[in-house]
């Protein structure tokens, strides 16, 4: 099978192109700019081992100047998951993008592969089915509305006869046997002020949790769905792990290591910010607006599909396992708590 393959280049299309590799399928990627790398989940770059295209995806037709020959399945992973981001930003990469991925499945006459985000659900909480996002919800940042938005284009495009399936990955984190993970990003910036002295006390609700995917369930997920397009076209997968993980036991945990200084979980009905100090208030300010409201719910992402369909399960992920990913990150230095 000859895959197309936007976003190799970040941690999810990494992984997924060395799966590919691994599993015999000819790949090819998309990469703006240059010197960039295509880590697999061992963290090595195979970029040498795929046809590499140059382009964008927030260009009309990627701004591809040779179209590739004789795509089985185009897979669009990229994305700017900056939270902060402007909305001309999410709208042109994320929208903009998708709608010319679509456009692009459509010329090649190929199936297509969208890879979402559980969090198109928004503001919801408790367990969340896998059902269709709706772009009018309430959501907590840009990123979650402008994947939202892309959703409705991908199904609006299956209803005019495009075959394609929605990967929903949760937050993702580091592989469940070793805690390793290629690129250190995203959800692990969050973490590592839980237990520096910056973030202090923050508004959390005592069942407040976080719903986390070991990278290794989601390659597995991605790899189903793209040999398997048939069976799960018109689908949406969530791809995350058997249940949330509570912040509580996080910071527990975390303040089980030398050096660090947990962070404080607060009712936000008593939280005040007036009580805390000039460098603490900062990072809040910073901070604050892309990631409290995750302190605030614990969704559950439910559904069955994956397991129905190619037979994988939710993985859990316990504390052992949180333990595995923080050693794995101290190790590659970027927790620097001691």
């Amino acid at each position: 099978m000859h895959v197309f393959l936007t976003g190799a280049t970040g941690l999810v299309g990494g992984a997924l192109a060395g799966a590919l590799l691994d599993a015999g399928h000819r790949v090819s990627v998309l990469v703006r700019g240059q010197g960039r790398d295509v880590l697999d989940m061992d963290g090595r770059d195979r970029i040498g081992e795929i046809a590499v295209f140059a382009g964008d995806v927030a260009w009309p037709g990627f701004g591809l100047v040779a179209a590739p020959q004789g795509v089985d399945l185009l897979v669009h992973c990229a994305a700017t998951v900056d939270f902060a981001a402007a909305d001309a930003v999410h709208q042109a990469v994320n929208v903009g993008g998708t709608a010319h991925a679509i456009a692009l499945a459509r010329a090649w006459g190929c199936p297509l592969l969208h890879v979402s985000t559980a969090y198109v659900c928004g503001r919801s909480d408790g367990v969340i089915d896998e059902a269709s996002a709706d772009p009018a919800s309430d959501f907590t940042n840009g990123y979650e509305a402008s994947k939202a938005r892309a959703e409705a284009l991908v199904e609006a495009a299956q209803g005019e006869g495009l075959s394609a399936s929605i990967a929903r990955p949760a937050i993702v984190v580091g592989r469940l046997s070793d805690g390793a993970i290629p690129r250190i990003d995203g959800f692990h910036h969050l973490f590592r002020l839980f237990g520096s002295p910056l973030l202090g006390a923050v508004p959390a609700v005592a069942d407040a949790a976080f719903a986390l995917v070991p990278l290794c369930h989601v390659t597995a997920g991605l790899m189903a769905m793209a040999e398997q397009h048939d069976l799960f076209a018109g689908r949406r997968v969530h791809l995350a792990g058997a249940a949330p993980f509570a912040m509580a036991d996080m910071l527990r945990i975390v303040a089980s290591y030398p050096g660090t200084y947990p962070a404080q979980m607060v009712d936000p009905a008593i939280h005040d910010p007036a009580s805390l100090d000039r460098r603490t208030t900062m990072v809040h300010r910073r901070i604050g607006p892309q990631f409290f409201d995750y302190f605030l719910r614990s969704p559950h992402f439910a559904g069955d599909t994956l397991r129905d369909l190619a037979s994988i399960s939710p993985p859990p992920v316990d504390e052992p396992a949180f333990r595995r990913m923080i050693d794995h990150c101290i190790r590659a230095g970027f927790l620097d708590w001691r």
